[in-house]
């Protein structure tokens, strides 16, 4: 079988779709699920594995010397943004660029992992991650909605197979968009072996250079962004006793995001206080330390296509405290301390419970740590594999 693949998302820096082609394009290859990769890099175009290996080398490597401000196809990326027209233009260019090799590969399939497919006469599959731009579009700028729309329903108009991570996404497909339902399909994500049970002797030498001991602190790992409901989060964080807030302290992790300048003075009392930490970016391999060595992990984002973090914190064996309704709730399967109503007294009742009970953190934490266990990147490739098959 022979794969076209755009391996777009896989240029620094590598964030969650960019984790889920590397993920399945690894394991579709370690498994030999396809016989032939043609990767598009966005610039040209390379063999399946000297992609992972250009991809294996950019995750080796420090996060901030990884990211986009330090190439110069990243900083016409970024002017061709800023430029009225000029991504037009640009896109335009990088689908001629596209299309020119990829129609000259006989039989192949197109396997599109962000959404927007490329011009390709042959079948083609896109993998549709969230709707956030149609749920929330409030959290987007008007002109990006804008473009979404139009471009996703093209590119689903055109898809002979739809992928989706989770039944929620599904469902929000069928209902916003004229498809037939069997063209749609649910394949569910993966975890790193790397997420496991650590005993403090495992996690000290990452958590002793943040200042953190294991099991205590309570965690969460998200872009600074409106719908991740950091704003409940600290709501919550404020309804609990001071001394509890000294004694676990809330550790948050992740990308500065967008409009959170109230988010980020919200924040700023509990820095002061020193119940908040805000590490910003985490190098990847100092993520699963910090997971196993958090005693409680909450997320209590609004809306995730899938919620990746939530099933690398069970896998963990981490207590995990998230919203009723999400794709969360649907793929942890009673195995999350759900919150119904999404309230911050709610939420702080929830995190006091856990933190009061070491026998009710383990058994939660056991019961994620089970469910976890059904799911793996391997699974994924091999069914994402049979979804080629079918159009072979």
């Amino acid at each position: 079988m022979k794969l076209i693949f755009n391996a777009e998302s896989l240029r620094p820096p590598i964030t969650g779709v960019g984790n889920y082609s590397y993920h399945l394009l690894r394991e579709l290859m370690a498994q030999s699920l396809v016989d032939e990769v043609h990767s598009f890099t966005g610039t040209g175009w390379q063999d399946g594995e000297a992609q992972l290996a250009a991809t294996r080398a950019l995750k080796a490597q420090d996060g901030r010397a990884a990211t986009s401000s330090g190439t110069g196809m990243a900083r016409l990326r970024e002017w061709v943004a800023k430029v009225p027209g000029a991504k037009a233009t640009y896109d335009h260019i990088m689908e001629r660029r596209f299309a020119q090799h990829a129609n000259a590969v006989p039989g192949a399939i197109y396997h599109e992992t962000n959404y927007i497919l490329k011009p390709f006469k042959g079948p083609c599959v896109t993998t549709v991650h969230d709707l956030s731009h149609l749920r929330f579009p409030e959290f987007h700028p008007a002109h990006v909605v804008r473009w979404l729309e139009r471009s996703i329903e093209q590119s689903l108009a055109r898809a002979d197979r739809v992928i989706t991570v989770s039944e929620v996404v599904r469902e929000e497909v069928l209902a916003h968009y004229s498809l037939p339902a069997e063209r749609v399909c649910v394949i569910y994500e993966g975890v790193e072996e790397d997420y496991r049970p650590r005993a403090a002797a495992e996690t000290a030498p990452v958590l002793s250079s943040y200042g953190l001991r294991h099991g205590g602190y309570v965690l969460l790992v998200a872009t600074l962004e409106p719908r991740k409901g950091i704003d409940v989060l600290l709501d919550a964080w404020e309804a609990l006793p001071e001394e509890v807030r000294r004694e676990y302290p809330l550790v948050l992790t992740g990308s500065k995001g967008w409009r959170n300048v109230a988010l980020r003075e919200r924040m700023q009392p509990f820095m002061d206080e020193g119940s908040v930490r805000h590490l910003g970016y985490v190098p990847a391999a100092h993520l699963p330390p910090l997971f196993s060595g958090a005693a409680v992990f909450s997320y209590p984002s609004v809306y995730e296509g899938f919620g990746l973090p939530v099933l690398d914190a069970m896998s963990s064996g981490v207590p995990v405290i998230c919203r009723a309704g999400t794709s969360m709730a649907e793929f942890s399967a009673g195995a999350c301390l759900l919150c119904e109503t999404g309230d911050a007294q709610e939420l702080a009742h929830n995190i006091t419970s856990l933190l009061d009970s070491a026998e009710l953190r383990a058994e939660w934490g056991a019961r994620g740590r089970a469910r976890a266990r059904d799911f793996s990147w391997q699974r994924c490739a091999r069914e994402t594999a049979a979804v080629y098959a079918e159009l072979a």
